[in-house]
């Protein structure tokens, strides 16, 4: 059948199909200037059919079969429709003209041919596919993308006969935001084109014809599609105001409008002009697919779904309706529908990138981190030179995979392509978190500073640039070098202060600025942070962990001090915090192994007292929460939790027991001197004098100071 309709097209192109060229004079040389532009056919001996919009406008024009290099000059018009864009023109000269069929026995998923002259060139068959007919009967629709050119085209099929005339539409909108749009292509059925045969009237001259207000405003579609190509929004729409004046009738005109106010933004005047576009042809299923587009963007997901919907009834095979529909489900975390739409969409156009986007987002959703990552990588080598698509991998890099340095490469390029995004999309942020997280504390800072300064009143871009310098400042620490540490707790302090004037309500930056004042040691006006942690959120688990550990940290400070009294009452007061956050969170296995140790230390103080009941029961009270938080983390055993048990043991003279739970703590953590010097307590305690001897021979030699450095 293909080697058949090649034959075919290469016979009418020959004999039948002509290429439309523009004609004007030029002024200063009285040379003759040309521009072809489109496609016609003979449907009489001096009759020619092409579309309206393909000859409006020009100043004059002639055919031509580019094979025998003969040429026809237009003498005028002898019929036009002006709803269908189709216009019937008399040459001078005869060509052979193709037989019509009719286009009611065409049936979806045939095969045609599509024969003209695309982008103008000496001729060209085109094999296309019936993928819909409008019920109204006036449009049928084409799987394939015409290109500039081909309007005006003969659609044969393999008899050799005309089932339609090639037209371009309008642009069906993907309602993700790279995800771009397609032209849409269809076919003006031969029966109109009989139908306007059959009332052919006296020729009316080209000139005349075109300053008909029906006609002007195919002149002003084709100059608003040409500035909206250009960029030049608002004098598109200008251009379909004007046509609109001109021919209130035009639902191409209402759609082309309504994809310019899609790309500004303007969503509801998007929707009115596709709902006048379909109160206009009921059957325009891009019309559906874009009204879908903009009531995404309004937040209108299940009118969008409709949409789309109704857009598939029409035409199962329209890949961006499967698209749109998609980012709906999206929206509506509908993630497992969204990849079903993703997937058909792909299947019926493999190149269209804003499906790879939103099934990359669904994946994301549904923990496919690695399927994600696939998806941007197919859509970057579709769009190269995307920024925004390399923002959306670093950031998957980032967050979900853990790929700091190629979360890094990534919003490197998206800096290298379009500058401009690095205030949009924050990314010197995102960059700045990376590095951090890759412990280049520095390089982070300097992030965090650029962001600043594209906006000074970025409260995130201060907190960032504080948790970089809170880190910097422990790492400092780390290293003996208190000093510097001191400054930069201090920088970071600042910076949070900063974030909380720009935004006092995010508890976040108080809980930040609260662990680095308990890291410079000022414990009590971290616990004021905490206590506005809790104000703005007593449902906060975690700002009850903090404050209880700065409460903790506080009494220690007192009780090295000596002040007994009060280190017991800042311990008692960390005790109800820990309470309170197990309340909040009976599984929160970390608060249950804090508490424990401080009933320790509070066991500790009574033992010495004498209050040895007391001691006691703190005691075992410090066993049971250490035992409740080795059984919440039995998948990744902490070390932590069996040092508690195992002082809190040691102490009740459980000293068998004890020394079990500090074997199992040097498995863990063998390099640690600390576990070694108590476990040689428990069992010299035990009356296991060379066992206890050599344990602490291991911790000395471990670390020469250990005895004077307390758990």
């Amino acid at each position: 059948m293909v080697e058949k309709l090649q034959q075919i097209a290469e016979k009418v192109l020959t004999d039948s199909v002509v290429r439309l060229v523009w004609e004007k004079t030029d002024e200063e040389t009285g040379e003759p200037l040309v521009w072809p532009r489109a496609s016609g056919f003979f449907v009489a001996p001096n009759l020619i059919a092409t579309n309206i919009h393909c000859v409006t406008g020009a100043p004059s024009v002639f055919a031509e079969i580019v094979s025998t290099k003969a040429k026809f000059p237009v003498e005028g018009i002898v019929a036009f429709d002006a709803e269908n864009d189709l216009v019937i023109f008399k040459v001078t000269g005869e060509g052979i003209p193709l037989s019509l069929e009719d286009s009611n026995r065409v049936q979806v998923g045939e095969t045609v041919c599509a024969v003209g002259h695309p982008r103008a060139k000496a001729g060209e068959a085109t094999q296309v596919t019936i993928s819909g007919i409008q019920k109204s009967g006036k449009r049928l629709e084409i799987k394939e993308e015409f290109d500039p050119g081909n309007s005006g085209s003969a659609i044969l099929n393999d008899l050799g006969k005309v089932v339609g005339v090639a037209v371009a539409s309008g642009m069906a909108v993907s309602a993700l935001g790279s995800g771009g749009w397609r032209n849409s292509s269809y076919a003006i059925p031969a029966m109109t084109l009989v139908d306007l045969l059959a009332n052919v009237v006296e020729m009316e001259p080209f000139t005349e014809w075109q300053r008909r207000p029906q006609v002007r405003a195919y002149t002003e579609i084709r100059d608003g599609q040409t500035e909206f190509e250009q960029g030049k929004h608002q004098e598109s729409i200008a251009c379909f105001d004007a046509a609109l004046e001109l021919n209130p009738n035009l639902a191409d005109a209402y759609l082309n409008r309504g994809t310019v106010n899609l790309s500004l933004g303007h969503h509801k005047e998007a929707v009115a002009d596709c709902d006048n576009a379909l109160k206009l042809n009921p059957d325009f299923v891009v019309a559906y697919i874009n009204r879908a587009a903009a009531k995404s963007f309004l937040g209108e997901a299940e009118d969008a779904i409709d949409d789309c919907n109704a857009a598939l009834e029409l035409n199962p095979d329209y890949a961006i309706a499967y698209n749109n529909r998609a980012a709906a489900n999206l929206s509506l975390e509908h993630f497992e529908e969204a990849l079903t739409d993703c997937d058909s969409a792909l299947k019926l156009d493999p190149n269209l990138v804003g499906s790879y986007i939103c099934r990359a987002t669904a994946k994301l959703a549904l923990e496919q981190d690695e399927a994600a990552l696939a998806d941007y990588d197919i859509a970057l080598k579709l769009a190269p030179d995307s920024a925004e698509i390399y923002f959306l991998r670093a950031n998957t890099k980032l967050a979900a995979l853990k790929d700091y340095t190629g979360a890094i490469e990534d919003f490197d390029k998206v800096i290298d392509l379009n500058p401009e995004l690095g205030s949009f999309f924050c990314i010197y942020d995102h960059r700045a978190d990376a590095k951090r997280y890759l412990r280049d504390y520095e390089g982070a800072i300097e992030d965090y500073n650029k962001a600043i300064q594209l906006d000074p009143k970025s409260d995130k871009a201060y907190n960032g640039r504080g948790i970089a310098k809170s880190d910097l400042g422990r790492s400092k620490t780390d290293e003996g070098d208190n000093v510097s540490a001191s400054k930069y707790f201090q920088a970071a302090i600042d910076d949070y202060t900063e974030a909380i004037t720009l935004d006092a309500k995010f508890a976040g930056y108080y809980s930040n600025r609260g662990s680095t004042k308990r890291d410079l040691g000022d414990y009590e006006e971290g616990i004021k942070d905490y206590d506005k942690v809790i104000q703005l959120n007593p449902k906060n688990e975690i700002a009850y962990f903090d404050r209880g550990y700065a409460k903790y940290y506080l009494g220690k400070s007192k009780a090295d001090q000596g002040n007994i009294a009060e280190a017991q009452a800042d311990y008692q007061a960390a005790v109800e915090d820990y309470t309170e956050a197990i309340k909040l969170d009976p599984e929160y296995a970390s608060v249950y192994n804090s508490r424990g140790w401080i009933k320790y230390l509070l066991g500790q103080f009574d033992l010495e007292q004498g209050n040895t009941e007391e001691a006691r029961r703190l005691f075992e009270a410090a066993v049971a929460d250490s035992d409740e938080a080795i059984r919440l983390r039995l998948d990744h055993p902490s070390a932590s939790d069996y040092h508690t048990r195992a002082t809190a043991k040691a102490a009740l003279g459980a000293y068998r027991e004890a020394i079990e739970d500090f074997n199992e703590i040097i498995s863990m953590k063998p390099d640690e001197a600390r576990y070694y010097y108590d476990r040689g307590l428990a069992k010299q305690a035990f009356g296991q004098r060379e066992a206890a001897n050599n344990d602490f021979q291991k911790a000395k030699d471990l670390d020469p100071d250990v005895e004077n450095k307390p758990f």
